[in-house]
């Protein structure tokens, strides 16, 4: 449990006015935690095929049809070289493994590990790309993503268990976008508890907040309240307006039971 867990509503409320003047980028590291988080039961560690970054596990063929190699076709078409990876995985990595190491051999690589991903393997996926440092147009990070969404418990231990540093946060950040969609509270608590303060801290608890507010507004409200004051809190307000504000609005244009009848 964090250190104010023990803390009622006005002695959070009184940390959070002491803390006002801390300056932004720590701001978010004293937001006070939500209730305590119930997580699945524990998750067995991940279960990644042993074999070398060479070596990814192969696929069924699903394309009956033979087609040319990468080498046989334009340069450009990573498309084709996905058709290949579908029948021939591995003998399609080997081939991008010894191409140039420029940037059209990590977008092929990117390529690759999407493939696998979508093949239905997201967790084989992120440890290659892990391992390859395929982190500059957010494919790790887009990764994780899929893999929470596929099985967060084992996706949220792998991130949890990253060095401390940037990129452990924008992973981390991923897992809270996913785990709000269904536990918002636990996911706030998390990113309270799990992300060091900085950007992509702050943009989870944003993304968080939001998707609290669409499914409980007033709980989400009284998170917000306990911010303290500064551009976190402005953002987290402006954040609940927008979501009342649209609200509203559907709730605006849907028709009421009369107005239905008559459509019918």
């Amino acid at each position: 449990m964090s250190k104010y867990g023990l803390l009622n509503k006005t002695e959070k409320l009184i940390v959070a006015f002491l803390l006002a003047n801390f300056a932004l980028a720590g701001a978010l590291h004293f937001f006070p935690p939500v209730k305590p988080v119930v997580t699945d039961a524990k998750s067995e560690p991940v279960n990644i095929p042993a074999n070398g970054v060479s070596e990814p596990v192969s696929h069924d063929p699903v394309v009956s049809t033979p087609i040319a190699s990468p080498s046989d076709a334009p340069s450009d078409s990573l498309d084709q070289l996905r058709q290949w990876a579908r029948q021939d995985l591995s003998a399609a990595w080997d081939w991008v493994l010894k191409h140039p190491d420029d940037d059209r051999r990590v977008e092929m690589l990117e390529a690759l590990c999407y493939q696998i991903a979508q093949d239905g393997d997201p967790a084989r996926a992120v440890v290659l790309a892990d391992k390859l440092h395929l982190t500059s147009h957010g494919t790790l990070a887009n990764l994780e993503q899929q893999w929470a969404q596929n099985d967060l418990p084992t996706a949220r231990e792998w991130a949890v268990a990253k060095p401390a540093g940037d990129e452990k946060n924008e992973l981390l950040e991923q897992v809270a976008y996913v785990w709000a969609s269904a536990e918002p509270e636990n996911a706030a608590q998390f990113v309270v508890e799990k992300m060091s303060p900085g950007n992509a801290q702050t943009e989870a608890a944003i993304s968080v907040l939001h998707q609290w507010a669409l499914r409980d507004f007033k709980g989400a409200k009284a998170w917000v309240e306990l911010f303290p004051e500064g551009e976190i809190r402005e953002r987290a307000v402006n954040e609940l307006a927008g979501v009342r504000e649209y609200s509203l609005a559907v709730v605006a244009q849907m028709p009421s039971p009369g107005e239905s009848s008559l459509r019918q």
